[in-house]
């Protein structure tokens, strides 16, 4: 399974707006609004590269986000 961890910068007042869509995305798996550079962090996980790929597409291409920063994860640990 390929995971990221995707910062997303949004446009003033759209977090809540945008944060709903995200939720609703099925690669999407955590979706947490926080304070700081960024204002929403999500958790992809995608069977394959190529719909790894599409789901950080979706991520960008939607309305409200400005920017994006893409941590792709190399390797995973849970307590």
């Amino acid at each position: 399974m390929n995971s990221a961890i995707v910062a997303i910068t949004t446009d003033i007042g759209a977090e809540g707006r945008v944060m709903e869509a995200f939720c609703q995305m099925p690669s999407v798996k955590e979706c947490y609004m926080v304070y700081g550079v960024y204002d929403i962090l999500v958790k992809v996980q995608a069977p394959s590269e190529d719909e790894m790929s599409a789901a950080i597409i979706a991520i960008r291409d939607l309305p409200g986000v400005r920017s994006t920063l893409t941590l792709v994860v190399c390797k995973e640990h849970k307590k």
